[in-house]
């Protein structure tokens, strides 16, 4: 992951956006598949509870058993949307 980002633990990590103005929350599947699940203007808020960073914990951990077939499967319902990089 390219860019400024902190290993929260559980799979979960803090990544840093547009000069360090905003953060992701992103969930880590196996290394291959990173799950934007959380984006917030750091002058909106500070940080994360410790509350959600348990339940953004949890999250991970679902994906993590996630099939490729199950990953697909959401993509296509549009319950998840790919970012593509090319």
């Amino acid at each position: 992951m390219l860019g400024q980002a902190d290993d929260l633990g559980g799979g979960v990590f803090k990544k840093r956006l547009g000069r360090n103005l905003y953060r992701s929350v992103i969930l880590a599947k196996g290394g291959r598949l990173w799950i934007y699940s959380f984006l917030f203007a750091k002058k909106d808020r500070a940080n994360i509870s410790h509350e959600e960073l348990a339940e953004f914990r949890r999250a991970a951990g679902l994906y993590a058993q996630k099939t490729d077939a199950d990953i697909a499967a959401e993509l296509n319902c549009q319950e998840l949307v790919e970012i593509c990089h090319d």
